[in-house]
């Protein structure tokens, strides 16, 4: 009997195999980081932009309900036109705005600035823009990321400049708001 003798056979990749499966994979992971990197910086921006857009329409949205006659009520939030009447402002410094809404027993329609009356300030503190009752102390953050408001008597009302800033983006916004 004879015998047929197998050749000891080992299934295995060479050095060159593996050499071209390791640069095709390098070239490959290259173009997909090179493709994330081209799409992902815009939509990082987007949503930077997006940020901005929030903050500024919170702000707006607040000064709006103000200006409207919207008085807040005791733990600063937002009022109806029943609670009391828009009746001054004042922008001391250009930095701070001060609106009064006439109060008490019996409303006189004038701005008093006193106790009776109830007396609002918008002003930007530590990068947010801040609603504060200065009669009863309530203090509300109404919007984030605020580097800077200026404000402008324009006498029939007030130019508002706000100035929001998100990681790289940088925007102003100019809201008007007239009096009563």
């Amino acid at each position: 009997m004879t015998r047929i003798q197998k050749k000891n056979v080992r299934c295995a990749f060479t050095l060159v195999e593996v050499m071209v499966v390791s640069s095709l994979t390098t070239m490959l992971a290259l173009v997909l980081a090179s493709v994330w990197s081209g799409l992902g910086r815009p939509l990082v921006e987007a949503t930077e932009r997006a940020q901005i857009a929030q903050e500024a329409h919170l702000a707006a949205l607040s000064l709006a309900h103000d200006f409207g006659g919207s008085l807040a009520t005791n733990d600063a939030r937002l009022g109806s036109l029943a609670i009391g009447q828009l009746v001054g402002r004042m922008e001391p410094n250009g930095t701070i705005l001060r609106l009064c809404f006439d109060g008490g027993p019996a409303p006189d329609g004038l701005a008093d600035w006193g106790d009776l009356d109830t007396v609002i300030s918008y002003q930007v503190q530590n990068g947010s823009l801040i609603r504060w009752n200065e009669n009863t102390g309530a203090t509300f953050t109404v919007a984030r990321n605020v580097q800077e408001m200026q404000l402008v008597d324009e006498g029939n009302g007030v130019e508002i400049k706000l100035t929001l800033a998100y990681r790289n983006i940088t925007h102003t916004y100019t809201l008007v708001g007239l009096d009563p």
